[in-house]
């Protein structure tokens, strides 16, 4: 009996330890391509909308904080530390500003970072 519990607690220590893993540089760039499309997916409402104000800076940046609602209201992914995660959400929120005035998907490739070292 003792032993079932022993592979349980195992498989879930197994199961938390992948959560908690740090996103791989691909993982963070998809995050930062996902952001840009969004910003432009919103420019494109604004401009069917009749009364809507697409590429307008403020009206961008509302949306931004209604939808994501900074730190923690954001779909990044985790990464190492606090400060990481700032300047991840930080290049997010730069990238779909600039696509939501512009109406086109900012490059995420011109702001990824070099790949951090994953820890072994």
């Amino acid at each position: 009996m003792e032993k079932r519990y022993a592979v349980a607690a195992l498989a879930l220590a197994t199961l938390l330890a992948g959560c908690t893993s740090d996103a791989s540089h691909d993982e963070q760039t998809e995050y930062l391509r996902t952001m840009a499309q969004r910003g432009a997916e919103l420019h494109a409402v604004e401009k069917s909308r009749p009364s809507g104000s697409p590429g307008d800076a403020e009206e961008c940046s509302d949306s931004y904080e209604n939808i994501y609602g900074g730190l923690n209201g954001h779909d990044a992914p985790h990464v190492g530390n606090y400060d990481e995660k700032v300047a991840l959400v930080k290049e997010g929120r730069r990238l779909f500003m600039e696509s939501c005035m512009s109406g086109t998907p900012s490059s995420a490739q011109e702001a990824s970072r070099e790949p951090r070292r994953q820890n072994s």
